[in-house]
């Protein structure tokens, strides 16, 4: 004989003999855990997505956008040079070389060059 399975609902939080699993919460270091709902509660939930047709999506390669300008010394900015995107996994195009490296001008820096 086995017994029924009674679990909490996560909207409405009362028991249910009829749990419906909504979705299964990963730990990076111990176990993970299930989230149930009851049949009537179970249709105010999205479908769960398959973990593998997540990794599966995120093959984009990732962007890095760098802002590069001047401030003064009340924090105005004084001068803008745009943005510079680099993409993870190589370039579409090689850096620009120019004097906005080293990008900092003050005596410090213009000591070690």
């Amino acid at each position: 004989m086995t017994r029924p399975a009674l679990r909490m609902c996560a909207r409405c939080e009362r028991t249910t003999e009829q749990p419906v699993l909504i979705h299964e919460v990963h730990a990076p270091t111990g176990p993970g855990f299930n989230v149930y709902a009851c049949p009537e509660c179970a249709v105010y939930y999205p479908p769960q997505t398959d973990v593998l047709d997540l990794i599966d999506s995120t093959r984009r390669r990732s962007r890095l956008t760098l802002r590069v300008y001047k401030l003064d010394a009340e924090g105005t900015v004084t001068e803008d040079r745009g943005k510079l995107e680099i993409l993870a996994g190589g370039r579409a195009e090689p850096l620009p070389r120019t004097s906005a490296y080293p990008p900092c001008a003050c005596p410090r820096c213009r000591a070690r060059r």
